[in-house]
């Protein structure tokens, strides 16, 4: 990226992230997943497993919160969208043990974080739709660290930088999916790592359009229980802001 540009950006991105631009906002999304086993195919989220997409295509649904510690008793702020795929949030207070539910209805979750004055969670935070794990907090972590994400109707999603990195004396391939509004998933980067980071700085902002869904996947790891990491930015402008 040219020295003009790259200042050019820094300095619009300060911006957006002081709210200073009306119509832009941003998204920061990290994911962790601890164990990927030989010849598995798996998000990069720390549940394991692919996600599961198919349980949302259908409805959208109220969340359950749950803990593995009886001592998790703050509260779980989720941010999504609704049926229509506009954003929304919602604050559900956490019993332990005992599942807990809210009432507002998702269609997508981006983002779960547990909320309880200085302390970390104890134990692991399931968020549920319609009992099938669609958050997942991990012990002391704090936040879901999902590489997944929908972009909200009415926006269109830019990435500009993404990075993936898999942990010592391994190797594996990353696959980063987007899927548009009513198709199927599609590979749209992918690169290999070992034992390092691998970061791509878009040097034109690779666009998203409203209502689509992005995944980051690992593959061909060839040990057991391998840690892989990501994380992606994403600036969301109103579509009314584009020229058409």
């Amino acid at each position: 990226m040219p020295t003009w540009a790259k200042q050019q950006y820094e300095n619009n991105g300060f911006s957006i992230s002081k709210s200073e631009v009306m119509g832009y906002s941003f998204a920061h999304l990290t994911g962790y997943n601890p164990d990927i086993d030989s010849g598995a195919d798996e998000t990069v989220w720390p549940y394991g497993g692919l996600y599961p997409w198919s349980k949302f295509d259908s409805n959208s649904y109220t969340l359950s919160v749950v803990s593995s510690s009886a001592s998790d008793t703050g509260s779980v702020v989720v941010e999504g969208l609704d049926a229509n795929f506009n954003a929304i949030t919602e604050e559900i207070d956490l019993d332990g043990l005992t599942p807990s539910s809210g009432i507002l209805e998702f269609k997508r979750v981006n983002s779960a974080r547990y909320k309880n004055g200085a302390a970390a969670n104890l134990g692991n935070i399931s968020i549920s739709a319609d009992g099938v794990v669609v958050a997942y907090i991990a012990i002391g972590l704090g936040v879901a660290l999902s590489g997944v994400y929908t972009v909200p109707a009415g926006k269109t999603g830019f990435i500009i930088t993404g990075d993936f990195s898999v942990q010592k004396g391994e190797d594996a391939q990353v696959r980063f999916y987007t899927r548009p509004f009513g198709e199927n998933f599609r590979i749209g980067h992918m690169a290999e790592a070992y034992q390092s980071t691998y970061r791509y700085d878009f040097p034109l902002p690779l666009p998203i359009s409203e209502k689509s869904d992005l995944e980051v996947r690992c593959a061909l790891v060839e040990t057991n229980n391998t840690r892989v990491t990501c994380n992606f930015d994403i600036i969301l402008v109103d579509n009314s802001k584009l020229r058409r």
